[in-house]
Order: structure tokens, then sequence, then C-alpha cells
């Protein structure tokens, strides 16, 4: 599984480095350099998809491919983020530091004072992963992300990517999606359903490609060499295809906007 994510990873790369203009990590990730982060909390997700009344089977079964897949998202974000050398409060710490806190999750992301969680917990930084729209449209299944990293320390915006993730799910007779190797491997490694594994997948692929770009924390042995490494676009679409291959793209803003949130 690790073999097919790592060529996953490097087929972006090279599509990336071959035909979009490139923006440095030193520039990009500025104020992340300066500051310095060692532990980031993961905070709740933010999720925005709203469950469907259940009036047919359909119902039932999306709210459950969501759920599902949304939990798993949540429990393996961290993973990534401690490769990349960080100390990182998990899911059940998190929890219970969002359950000391009222402040809604949404709110805190746009808030202009995050020094308490700093003050009181230690905190450097804040990871902040919103799930704005899931989608199916001309074969695929799409979902819309914005990941933001905040400083806790002084509260400015250290991240921020908007993500268009995508895969192309083959239908059969049944209307049930066909299963690649990997997502038969994946299913069979996790116990998920065919739909959930269609939608973890792409959550779990596409974390791991942007997460893996976030500069090398203070315990990686790449600690401050990896400053003109190249930075993912600000926005991009991420397509995993039929064949399993990444199809990589520099998305404008307002595009993404606009599909995101029917402008």
């Amino acid at each position: 599984m690790k073999k097919i994510y790592a060529t996953l990873i490097l087929a972006a790369v090279i599509f990336l480095t071959a035909g979009c203009k490139t923006e440095k990590k030193v520039s990009r990730y500025e104020n992340l350099y300066a500051e310095k982060p060692a532990v980031i909390y993961i905070a709740p997700l933010i999720d925005k998809i709203e469950r469907k009344k259940v009036v047919y089977a359909g119902d039932i079964t999306f709210n459950h491919e969501i759920n599902v897949a949304h939990t798993y998202m949540y429990q393996t974000l961290q993973y990534p983020v401690i490769r990349k050398g960080y100390y990182v409060i998990g899911p059940l710490a998190a929890k219970e530091i969002a359950r000391a806190d009222s402040t809604d999750v949404e709110d805190l992301r746009f808030s202009h004072d995050l020094t308490a969680y700093n003050i009181k917990y230690g905190i450097d930084a804040i990871l902040f992963v919103t799930i704005n729209r899931w989608m199916e449209e001309n074969g695929e299944w799409i979902v819309y992300l914005n990941y933001t990293l905040k400083s806790a320390k002084t509260s400015k915006t250290l991240m921020n990517y908007n993500v268009k993730a995508h895969k192309t799910v083959i239908l059969d007779s049944k209307r049930d999606p066909q299963m690649s190797v990997a997502d038969w491997n994946f299913a069979e490694a996790m116990g998920t359903d065919n739909g959930t594994t269609q939608r973890a997948r792409i959550l779990e692929c596409v974390n791991e490609y942007v997460l893996k770009n976030l500069p090398a924390g203070s315990k990686h042995k790449k600690f401050e060499q990896d400053i003109y490494n190249i930075a993912n676009p600000e926005c991009f679409d991420y397509l995993i295809d039929e064949e399993n291959i990444i199809n990589f793209a520099t998305m404008e803003l307002e595009v993404y906007e606009k599909e995101c949130f029917n402008l």
C-alpha cells in the first residue's frame, strides 16, 4: 500500500515540476520558517456536509459513508504531520481540549487571537481542516477541502491550501463503484464497504499530499534543509483517475470558490 501511495506522490511531483509555475518553500512558508513550531494541535474537523434526511435507502448509505470517511480522515491526519518531525496533539487529547473550549471550531479558525492555546497547552500551531462539499459529477466523486495552519503564538497564517480532490469512479450495472486493486487493499485492511472506501481513499491520498509538503519540523533530519524545495500551489486540483494515476494541476481560487460554493 505504501508503494502505491509513493508512486502516486512521485507522479504528482513530476507533473508539478514539469508543467506548473512553482514557488519555493522558503517563500510559501515564510511565517512557518520564522516561528519554527514544534507542537501542532489538530482541531476537530470543520464538517460542512449536510447529512441527508432519510427517505430512501441511498440516504442511509450516503450518511454512513460520509460519517465513517470523515472519522477516518480525522483519526489519520496526524500521521503525515508526525512524519515531518512535529509533535502532534492527536484526536483523543484534541477532543478534551475542544470539550474544554466552548468556541466553535470554524470561529476559532478565523480568530485573531489564538495565544491562549500556547499559554495554556504549550501549542505552537493549530491545523484546521474544512470539508466544504461532496458531489458526484461526470463519473467522479469530488470533495472540496481547505487546510489552514495558524500560529498559536502570533495567530498568523502559516499555511493555507484549497483543494479540489476527486476520483474517477466507474459504476457497475447495480450502480455500485467498481474497485481498483488499491481500493480492494484499502477495504480489506480497514474493513470498509465499497462507497466508504472510495471516499476515505480520496481523503487519505490528498491529506498525505498536502501535509507531506510541510517544511520539516525541528525533530526531522532535514530540518531547515528544505527551504528551496518546491511548495504546492495554494489552490490546486488533485485527481485519481481510473488507472490510479494522479493528474495534478494548479487551480484558480475564483474557479474553486465558484464550484465549491455554487457562486
